[in-house]
């Protein structure tokens, strides 16, 4: 366990967890995290992948992907538009039985100034820069490589701090993030790191917050920030430690009334949240005996800390739970879907 320590910057909105320790928080080979094998988040990748293309005219051009894990979305990318591409990630790992075209290249690596002049077109980064310990910094990094180049673009997804707050979605405030951007402080950021803003979108039901940006002209401006209008951030902030507490007693007291009553009950989707929820809502897994993902990458594996197996969703025909508490509700939908033609009668409930 690490302290989570959240400050809020008054100036940009910015969020960050001042106590955050980089070494704490590594992302090797062994890390594993896609989302890919839910058809829900494939449409989305897909119908983004074809936006960007035709937005770009991203064709037969070369692509370089920032932390791009396995390379699912630079697939999708290279797929589609006959690109080129190059994943730099540290966490990828050739795996027996893995099929690598011919016009992707992986270099298993942190992305760093060595990587500057690598040809690209488009450079993509996608939920990599909430993990990062100087954001700043990484930023003007990745502008080293965009300054020379009016031709060339990047597109950096993050997890949208504003909705987490608004939401009061506890289980996203992980150890592994440091910041939770809101549109003003991503924007502030690209900013100040010499670029021009060329878009920012609330996607995937306002979960998610991208910035499109370019090199910006010595003579262009770079404080266009004060465009962006947050919610009170301030406020969210404020109201999220007692929201906090109180989701805590809620599962707390439903788990305890299950255990009473001998019900059992399976999370749904191993992910960042899930470990967060059970380590601190059922550590010594007394009500919540599996967890369910439909990455069968992970299937046999453990989660940290608490110790929950991770089995497919098939497993639930002989498990039966009394309840499947799924930790994203823009996939219930799908879930209920998937426990309908396994034949699984349970109540479905969002964590």
């Amino acid at each position: 366990m690490a302290p989570i320590n959240l400050v809020q910057c008054a100036s940009c909105s910015h969020i960050f967890n001042r106590t955050f320790d980089e070494c704490r928080a590594g992302y090797e080979e062994e890390y594993e995290n896609s989302q890919m094998f839910s058809g829900e988040f494939q449409n989305y990748a897909t119908a983004l992948a074809e936006t960007l293309i035709d937005k770009y005219q991203v064709r037969q051009k070369y692509i370089v992907e920032i932390g791009g894990g396995r390379g699912d979305f630079l697939r999708l990318m290279c797929d589609l538009g006959d690109n080129f591409g190059t994943n730099i990630c540290p966490s990828y790992r050739h795996a027996l039985g893995d099929d690598i075209p011919a016009n992707i290249r992986f270099v298993t690596d942190y992305y760093s100034e060595k990587y500057a002049r690598e040809p690209a077109h488009i450079i993509i980064c996608r939920h990599v820069l909430e993990h990062v310990r100087d954001p700043r910094r990484f930023v003007e990094m990745v502008h080293k490589a965009l300054e020379a180049r009016e031709d060339l673009f990047a597109y950096f997804e993050v997890p949208n701090g504003t909705f987490i707050l608004r939401e009061q979605i506890c289980w996203e405030f992980i150890y592994q993030h440091f910041s939770y951007f809101t549109k003003k402080s991503l924007v502030t950021l690209f900013n100040r790191g010499g670029f021009k803003i060329r878009d920012v979108q609330e996607r995937f039901a306002k979960q998610s917050i991208s910035i499109e940006a370019c090199a910006a002209p010595n003579d262009v401006a770079k404080e266009n920030s004060t465009a962006i209008e947050d919610e009170n951030t301030e406020a969210l902030c404020r109201a999220i430690g007692p929201a906090f507490e109180a989701c805590c007693m809620k599962w707390s007291s439903y788990l305890e009334c299950q255990r009473v009553n001998g019900g059992r009950v399976v999370l749904w989707g191993a992910g960042a949240k899930a470990v967060t929820f059970l380590n601190i809502i059922d550590p010594n897994r007394s009500v919540i005996s599996h967890i369910v993902d439909v990455n069968p990458r992970k299937t046999g594996r453990f989660v940290a800390g608490s110790g929950q197996e991770i089995i497919q969703p098939r497993a639930l025909c002989e498990l039966r739970p009394a309840a499947v508490i799924l930790m994203n509700p823009i996939y219930r939908a799908e879930i209920g879907s998937a426990l309908n033609e396994l034949g699984v009668e349970t109540e479905l409930l969002v964590a």
